[in-house]
C-alpha cells in the first residue's frame, strides 16, 4: 500500500486502526506520533494472513456442500 503514510498522528490511528493493522500485517512499519511529539513504533509480530486465508474468510471457512452461486446465465451471451 503505497498511497498509506509512514507516521500518522495518535488520533488518525485510532480512528482508522483496522486499516492500519492491515498495513502492518503485510510487513510495513508504521510510526505513531503523539501531541508531546513522542513516537511510537507499530509493527506486526508475525507473518500477515495468506490471500488463500483471506478469501476464505470472504467465502466462508467451511464447507456446507451447498453450491456457491456463480455468474453463468447472466449477459448477453445466455445458454
Amino acid at each position: 500500500m503505497c498511497d498509506m503514510p509512514t507516521e500518522v498522528t495518535s488520533r488518525d490511528f485510532v480512528r482508522k486502526f483496522s486499516s492500519y493493522k492491515k498495513t502492518v500485517s503485510n510487513g510495513n512499519e508504521l510510526v505513531v506520533k503523539d501531541r508531546t511529539g513522542r513516537r511510537f513504533v507499530f509493527r506486526s509480530e508475525g507473518p500477515g494472513s495468506t490471500l488463500g486465508s483471506q478469501l476464505d474468510d470472504i467465502c466462508g471457512s467451511f464447507r456446507t456442500g451447498v453450491p456457491v452461486k456463480n455468474l453463468s446465465g447472466f449477459g448477453r451471451n445466455r445458454a
